[in-house]
């Protein structure tokens, strides 16, 4: 698999016969590009979270998520095909896909094969969100629909 960076127009271009995209190697080969052929000179193309070893001896680690950032979007080839997505979540730092289409009039259906992972999230107990007058006026009108007399219809 083969990629041409663009950095003028912030494009990412998979070449003739690229048919899968390892993340994690778009990212090692846009860091080649940056180190190795003057692509430092334009802006970040991507930010990475996650692959920290979990268990090293049992080979597990943190879902890698790399973003496209900054307006870096991905072309796929200019043919009709799938390209399966691999090896780590695909996303963008303005959550839009982060392909954009062929410049011909091509099929290209997109298949995302992204890592299992377990997300968690954290909710505060005892904080409703109510500011502290809100949350007095609701206690009050809570302790007078407990503590009232009803009347009974009959």
């Amino acid at each position: 698999m083969e990629f041409s960076f663009d950095g003028i127009n912030k494009i990412i271009t998979l070449t003739t016969g690229t048919t899968a995209v390892d993340v994690k190697d778009m990212y090692s080969r846009w860091k080649d590009w940056t180190r190795d052929e003057g692509g430092s000179k334009y802006v970040q193309a991507f930010s990475i979270v996650g692959g920290e070893p979990v268990d090293i001896a049992a080979g597990t680690y943190v879902t890698t998520y790399i973003f496209c950032i900054n307006g870096w979007r991905i072309r796929p080839q200019e043919a009709n095909h799938t390209l399966i997505v691999s090896n780590g979540v695909l996303l963008t730092d303005a959550g839009v896909d982060p392909f954009i289409p062929t410049i011909g009039t091509y099929n290209v259906q997109i298949k995302y094969s992204q890592p299992v992972r377990a997300e968690a999230v954290v909710v505060e107990t005892g904080v409703s969100g109510l500011t502290v007058d809100e949350s007095l006026d609701l206690d009050r009108a809570s302790r007078a629909m407990t503590t009232g007399k009803f009347l009974a219809l009959g």
